[in-house]
């Protein structure tokens, strides 16, 4: 039981570390409160407090967000990164869960060194060979289609890691009492064996999302078409707009930060085990 000293010094701790994530946060704060300023309040609060305050709320409130939501493609460029996260979260899950069952559980020829090279690929950067991939979908035509922006991203060595040391804990006995009750190894697969790695699944869903959605170098290479473009393209399309004011500028760029941090406020816990496990396992 924790005496009366211990608890004054874990409540002068948390005040310490909140202290410091409020210092933290304060440009976050900034840019929130006034992307709903219009550009005369924002340079006229610059150097008082009133810059970490929120405007009055009046009829105009919500004017920068709506000139964003409704006068410019930006609703355009949202859905199509969240249609593009979804078919890289389901493939991604599906391919690379499929990879690292294979790698834990099934014997084949060269197993260890196929885990090796996968391995090795972890600390390969994406510049180095963003190029090659390029060429590969260019070669095929698929540039300017779905299919060229996310057939080179399915596979993730370290996706595949991850399922594979949380999927070698998994006890055989699991699966030789499947058989028994005739269940085929795709059926056993997707109703036992994915539903059993919840952590492994929500980390790989997550970081999936978030690449995505944070991506910009890549949709850029393979999209010409206004049409087909991403959130990050398109945050610099309008930033970059001489007729976009500072407000406007400040509401797009949270409308593209808020989902982040909501991902990560809801499913840091999965995150964390997820990449524990990584570690956390031999064979």
């Amino acid at each position: 039981m924790k005496t009366r000293k211990q608890k004054i010094l874990n409540w002068i701790l948390i005040i310490v570390m909140a202290a410091f994530s409020l210092l933290f946060l304060f440009p976050l704060i900034w840019m929130i409160f006034n992307s709903f300023k219009g550009d005369a309040a924002i340079a006229h609060d610059l150097h008082s407090f009133a810059a970490f305050l929120p405007p009055a709320l009046s009829k105009g409130f919500f004017h920068n967000y709506t000139q964003i939501l409704f006068h410019t493609d930006f609703l355009r460029y949202l859905v199509n990164t969240v249609f593009y996260a979804i078919i890289m979260v389901v493939l991604g899950i599906i391919v690379n869960g499929l990879a690292g069952y294979a790698l834990a559980k099934i014997n084949f020829p060269f197993r260890d060194r196929w885990l090796l090279i996968i391995m090795l690929l972890m600390i390969v950067p994406m510049e180095s060979i963003i190029t090659i991939h390029f060429f590969f979908i260019a070669k095929l035509g698929l540039l300017n289609t779905v299919i060229g922006l996310v057939l080179p991203g399915i596979v993730n060595p370290f996706n595949i890691f991850l399922f594979r040391q949380v999927f070698i804990s998994l006890p055989d006995d699991i699966w030789e009492a499947a058989q028994l009750d005739y269940c085929s190894p795709i059926k056993y697969f997707f109703t036992m064996v994915l539903p059993m790695a919840k952590s492994a699944v929500a980390t790989v869903g997550v970081l999936t999302f978030l690449g995505v959605w944070n991506d910009y170098l890549w949709p850029s290479l393979v999209f010409t078409s206004n049409r087909l473009l991403t959130v990050q393209i398109g945050l610099n399309a309008i930033t970059a707009n001489e007729n976009t004011t500072m407000g406007m500028k400040l509401a797009v760029i949270t409308l593209v930060t808020i989902p982040v941090i909501i991902m990560y406020a809801l499913f840091s816990k999965q995150i964390v085990e997820g990449v524990v496990s990584t570690g956390g396992k031999e064979g």
